[in-house]
């Protein structure tokens, strides 16, 4: 059984949250680094030592890339700074980038520390997410005494002097309220902006027309400043905020958002970048850059203002370097150091043969030696084919419950660890179609109009014609992928890449060959004579 030697790194069982795992360890410890995200480190480490540099940024990514790690482990260092948890990363930092090794040391050894604010979730207002997460993150510090009033503290203060001094007062109240009082007063100290309203709309009634305006101009902006020079009075070189999964507020509440929420990220940028030698920093987390989510049908003057909020952050984007990701499922894939050399060696034919195979055709015939040898025995038991196909599949499809990394090491059916719980034969592989069956609940929520979903329902048909289990489903499933990630220069969906892929498990050329025959016989495909591309035929038409 593979799984007597193979096994799966600790630490990638769930998925990062910034907020959750701030203090877990384990998470910091199994962060494995790549060149792209040494290099969102570097930025922000060398932002720390320059008074003028930039300092609001946006991280943009698509799901599974790792950005939540990324940052989880750059606020560790800023804060946290403690040696053990990076050694992983020290050694790779002094391998391709020795500069950064020593600035990185010497500001671990200093008395430097920077002081982390999680937002998360996607509130409808960014006042209420700002407010709430500064006072949280005090809370937990022991530094509560650092967060000034607000007029929301002065309300709650408004209404126990009602209850303590004018009964009349506070009883007028009760009855005006459509929720118990408790939790209105929860939702003031959680700063809900609809509750703060509320209570501006009755405060003249109750008050004899008193208008209550107790911070005339307050700005959160501010708040936050002074907050940060009261941190810094205190020990700290600053304060860190990131906004994780920015894009689900984008998502939900670009089309409502105040012009105010607009003004306060502009300000926040502008903020950030003067703030000196009392550092604030502010990093958004997002899918795509903001104005893929702007709608030209909001009112001009949104539209402007969201384009604006872009322009005045720093850009940072993972880009798509699959050599890395290979060397990450290859880390991710634990080979015992005792069994592992003996099955390498009884298998030495058979992984020679698959490197030459697969650099010949071109699917890994740029890459360099190392990454040849990560994306073929570093990530077996993937099939070559498999390996490439995952995370370019994960890149188009994934969402926070299914991506590259749970596949790799969830539990669940169809994953990684079920294969290795179950896997048969002398050199078993894992074949892209199950892939396709571990991502197929997400092919199935595509968007109805996508050329995704279109392929996934074309390929639900015809799998309708063959039987569940056999080589025929899975080849269709095969096809489906190679047509939904669209890398038809490396991979082609043809019939040398389907034998190609089917060849290294316990079929024959000759069975591969009969089924693809009896597809084409059940009109499952249609032959392209250009290219000879073999493509899924939907039956139904």
């Amino acid at each position: 059984m593979l799984n007597e030697f193979i096994s799966v790194a600790e630490g990638f069982q769930t998925s990062v949250n910034i907020a959750y795992d701030l203090y877990n360890d384990e998470k910091v410890k199994s962060f494995i680094p790549t060149t792209s995200a040494i290099d969102i480190i570097e930025d922000v480490m060398l932002s720390t030592a320059s008074p003028s540099a930039q300092r609001a940024r946006i991280l943009i990514g698509a799901y599974g890339r790792g950005k939540s790690h990324i940052i989880l482990v750059l606020l560790s260092l800023l804060f946290k700074k403690d040696r053990k948890l990076f050694e992983t990363l020290l050694t790779k930092m002094q391998e391709v980038n020795p500069g950064l090794y020593d600035f990185v040391l010497e500001y671990l050894n200093s008395d430097k520390k920077i002081l982390p604010v999680v937002i998360s979730g996607s509130s409808a207002s960014l006042t209420q997410s700002f407010l709430n997460a500064l006072q949280q993150t005090l809370h937990s510090a022991g530094l509560d005494s650092l967060m000034p009033e607000t007029h929301f503290k002065a309300a709650i203060t408004s209404i126990e002097n009602w209850r303590k001094n004018y009964p009349d007062t506070y009883k007028r109240l009760l009855l005006e309220l459509t929720e118990s009082l408790d939790s209105f007063i929860l939702r003031l100290q959680e700063y809900d902006v609809t509750a703060y309203e509320r209570f501006i709309e009755l405060y003249p009634a109750l008050t004899s027309g008193s208008i209550f305006n107790p911070f005339l101009g307050f700005d959160v902006v501010e708040l936050y400043e002074k907050v940060t020079a009261e941190l810094c009075a205190n020990g700290y070189s600053g304060i860190f905020i990131v906004y994780d999964e920015f894009s689900k507020y984008l998502e939900s509440n670009i089309a409502n958002a105040t012009i105010s929420d607009i003004k306060l990220l502009q300000d926040f940028a502008e903020k950030c970048d003067r703030s000196g030698n009392n550092q604030m920093h502010l990093m958004l987390i997002c899918h795509k850059d903001i104005a893929n989510y702007i709608d030209e049908k909001l009112p001009k003057e949104k539209v402007d203002g969201w384009r604006g909020v872009s322009g005045r952050f720093k850009h940072m984007n993972l880009h798509n370097n699959y050599s890395q990701m290979y060397e990450i499922i290859s880390a991710v894939i634990k080979k015992d150091p005792q069994a592992w050399p003996v099955f390498y060696q009884e298998h030495r034919d058979e992984f020679d043969d698959l490197v030459k195979r697969f650099t010949a055709n071109g699917l890994l015939s740029t890459a360099k030696g190392e990454t040849v040898n990560a994306a073929i025995e570093g990530c077996y038991p993937l099939h070559p084919i498999s390996t490439f196909i995952l995370p370019r599949l994960s890149e188009k499809v994934a969402q926070n419950e299914r991506t590259l990394f749970t596949f790799l090491s969830a539990s669940d059916k169809n994953t990684l660890p079920a294969f290795l719980n179950s896997a048969e034969g002398d050199f078993p592989m894992l074949t892209p179609d199950l892939i396709y069956d571990y991502f197929e609940p997400l092919l199935r929520k595509e968007p109805y109009t996508s050329d995704t979903h279109k392929l996934y329902k074309l390929t639900s048909n015809v799998l309708r014609k063959v039987a569940p289990d056999s080589l025929g489903a899975k080849i269709i499933k095969t096809i489906s992928l190679i047509y939904i990630i669209e890398q038809f220069e490396k991979l082609p969906p043809v019939y040398d890449i389907i034998i190609e892929t089917f060849y290294d498990t316990t079929h024959s050329t000759q069975s591969i060959s009969d089924a693809l025959n009896e597809l084409i016989e059940k009109d499952c495909q249609r032959r392209f004579e250009i290219a000879d591309f073999r493509r899924l035929k939907n039956a139904g038409k």
